[in-house]
This record gives C-alpha cells, sequence and structure tokens, in this order.
C-alpha cells in the first residue's frame, strides 16, 4: 500500500481504497464528524493515483467531498482558518509579514516559532552571502518568475538565489510580475474552489502582459499552476487561457539540468569539503508531473557532493500544505518515518524544492548543529556559482 497514512497506522479506512468505498455509501454532505475526520486525514499527495491499475483519481474524489462536508475536522481549527485567510488575501499576507518582520527577526535561532514558520537561521532578508544580481539594461528578460508566498515573505534569499541561477544561464533575471497571490493549493485541498479560481485568474492576469516561460521554484506551487485548467474546466473561456498559462510553466531543477546540457562547459564551483547530500522529492513533483531525474542530475554533476539515495526509495514527509496543522500528530509520525531512514544515511545536507517540505524536514529536525543542513536546492547551487 503506497498511501502514506496508511503505512503510519495500518487502517483501512484511512486508505485511498477506504476511502473510496466509505463515499460509495455515504453522503459527504451528511458527514458524521467521523466521517469528516477520515476525508481530513488525506495528504493528497498523489501516490495512490500513480499506482492505480484502474486509472482512478482519489484525491480528486476527495477534494470534491471537501466542497461538502459542514463539518470542521481536524485540529488547529483557528490557526488553518488564519493561515488559509492569509494565503487567499496577497496584501493581508503582505501586511502581515511586513508588521511581523521586526519581531519575527529578533527570534532566537533554536526559537519554536521560527521553526514553526521555517525562518532561515541567518535571517530573513537578503543580506547574506548570497548578492543580488544586477538586472542588465541591455539583455531584456527570458523569463518571467513564480516565487511563491514562502520566499516572497519568509525566506527571500530562495527568490535571491534562483534570479542568480537564472541570470547564469540567460544572462538576466526574470521578471516578477506585481500582483502575484498564492498558487491557490491551500484553497483547492480545502474544498474552497471558488477561492481557488479566484487566485488563478489573479495569476493568469499578472503573466497575461508577456509569454515568457514562467519558472517555479516551489515545486507545490509548480503543481497547482499546473492544475489551472482542470479548475476552469467547466469554463472554456478561462480552460483555454488557463491551458496557455500552463504551457509556459518550467520547473526549477528541470530548468537547470537542461541548461547545463545545452552549456556543456558549465559547471559549479566545487566546495571546499566534500559533502554528502540527500535529495528530498516532493510527491508534487513525484508523483503528478514524475520530476525525479532532473535534481540527480544536477547534484551529481558537482564533485563535491555525493548524493545518498534512502535505502528503500522517496517517502513522503508528512506537510501535506496544510495537513500538518489539521493532522500534527499524523504529520509528525509520517516525518519521524521519513527522517530515521534519512539518519542512515548520515548526510550534511537535506535539500528539497518545495516550501512545505523544507519547512515540515527543518522542524523535525530542529537547530541541531549535529543534524543535517536543510536548503532550498537554489541557495545550494547559488553559492557554488
Amino acid at each position: 500500500m503506497v498511501c502514506p497514512v496508511f503505512q503510519a497506522t495500518g487502517r483501512e479506512s484511512l486508505s485511498a481504497r477506504g476511502r473510496l468505498h466509505l463515499l460509495e455509501h455515504l453522503d459527504p454532505a451528511r458527514a458524521s464528524a467521523a466521517f469528516a475526520e477520515i476525508l481530513s486525514q488525506c495528504l493528497l499527495c498523489g501516490a495512490c493515483r500513480s499506482a492505480c491499475s484502474r486509472g482512478l483519481d482519489p484525491p480528486a474524489r476527495f477534494i470534491d467531498a471537501r466542497k461538502q462536508l459542514e463539518k470542521t475536522a481536524g485540529r488547529h481549527v483557528l490557526l488553518r482558518a488564519i493561515t488559509r485567510k492569509a494565503l487567499n488575501n496577497p496584501a493581508l499576507l503582505a501586511t502581515i509579514t511586513t508588521l511581523g518582520l521586526p519581531l519575527l527577526e529578533r527570534l532566537p535561532a533554536d526559537s519554536g516559532l521560527r521553526l514553526r514558520l521555517g525562518l532561515p537561521q541567518d535571517g530573513i532578508s537578503t543580506g547574506s552571502t548570497l548578492s543580488e544580481t544586477p538586472e542588465s539594461e541591455s539583455a531584456p528578460p527570458v523569463l518571467a518568475f513564480f516565487p511563491g508566498c514562502y520566499a516572497t515573505h519568509l525566506h527571500t534569499k530562495i527568490i535571491t538565489a534562483t534570479k542568480q541561477i537564472a541570470a547564469a544561464f540567460t544572462g538576466n533575471i526574470p521578471l516578477i510580475p506585481k500582483q502575484l497571490s498564492c498558487c491557490g493549493l491551500a484553497a483547492e485541498n480545502g474544498g474552497d474552489t471558488a477561492t481557488a479560481q479566484r487566485l488563478a485568474k489573479q495569476n493568469i492576469m499578472a503573466f497575461s502582459e508577456n509569454t515568457l516561460p514562467i519558472l517555479t521554484s516551489c515545486a507545490s506551487c509548480y503543481s497547482q499552476l499546473r492544475r489551472y485548467p482542470q479548475l476552469f474546466e467547466d469554463d472554456p473561456k478561462w480552460r483555454d487561457t488557463a491551458e496557455r498559462f500552463a504551457e509556459r510553466l518550467v520547473e526549477f531543477s528541470t530548468f537547470v539540468a537542461q541548461s547545463m546540457k545545452t552549456e556543456p562547459t558549465f559547471r559549479f564551483a566545487d566546495s571546499t569539503a566534500m559533502r554528502t547530500v540527500v535529495y528530498h522529492d516532493p510527491c508534487h513533483l513525484r508523483f503528478d508531473s514524475q520530476t525525479t531525474t532532473p535534481p540527480r542530475d544536477i547534484l551529481r554533476a558537482i564533485p563535491s557532493l555525493r548524493l545518498a539515495e534512502l535505502p528503500d526509495g522517496p517517502q513522503c514527509c508528512g506537510q501535506g500544505g496544510l495537513f500538518h496543522l489539521a493532522q500534527p500528530e499524523m504529520a509528525e509520525k509520517i516525518r519521524n518515518r521519513l527522517l530515521n531512514v534519512v539518519e542512515q544515511t548520515a548526510p550534511d545536507l537535506v535539500t528539497t524544492t518545495c516550501s512545505g517540505c523544507l519547512i515540515h524536514i527543518q522542524q523535525g529536525l530542529g537547530r541541531d548543529p549535529a543534524q543535517p543542513e536543510v536548503r532550498h536546492l537554489a541557495i545550494i547551487l547559488a553559492e557554488l556559482l
């Protein structure tokens, strides 16, 4: 059974097969608290869809069921509501972040709140070993860039690093349009399709003034942006527009790997010491787009990095958007299974391109110097330019 929740609990009702069986006999609109809880305890990771020999799409069925739920399930209901409200309102999120930055910057490096938010240990601002890449006036941008909420508001070094990587291959930094919003993943996964569509329209319009490829450095955002045509499957006008938008998307590791092949003389610099690195496959890339080879090709091309694979292959980290807030004990159990396997490889670094995975894995490892660093792939690569 491929379902991370089933692997952690052994409960048939919490497998895709069990949930689908319940949906055949029970109406979500009249769900009991127990049934609502079962529907809540799904990561929507896509593992079941990928393995289904009948070609079923259980996550889509579960999202549809959540739209009909009238009962609130899971833990931290208020925190989830506040988080979703902020993500659904870009202006509100920007205001909250701006007002809170001075306070957040004062948090100790080992603060539990700093870990909870996934804040970088060396500060939120871009003032670091990564310098901002100046924009060339003579070379127009050849890429646009969707950075995502986490990089935009809490870990801006990811944006700086991605700009530097893009500039190294294209000659100029990518264009970031104004008026971007959350990708809408949290809204849709919670059954709020109307909000997900509103956010999708805002992002599509933000990129409508050009036809540039759209680089995306967050795996979850990339997955959700690719889903925009499905969001508008009942709206022909917006569906066609969303399809054209989705065709422009470029996932970060794929961009770097392809660029390295196009420029065979390009080399990332070696660091002074050999480091063992584990690449964590975000579920949204592993199952939705099956993007697993490019990041490994990149890491193997750097002589000072030794790529270590997990003994039993990639595993889910348990973050799942807002799943870790709704089901914290379950999320921690799934994460611990992953971290126990990661420990066997004794890495110096754990890297990934999913903001949610970064935060969740970092929370699990804490700030213990004996634990491996957890860093976005773009930041590792930018420091080796």
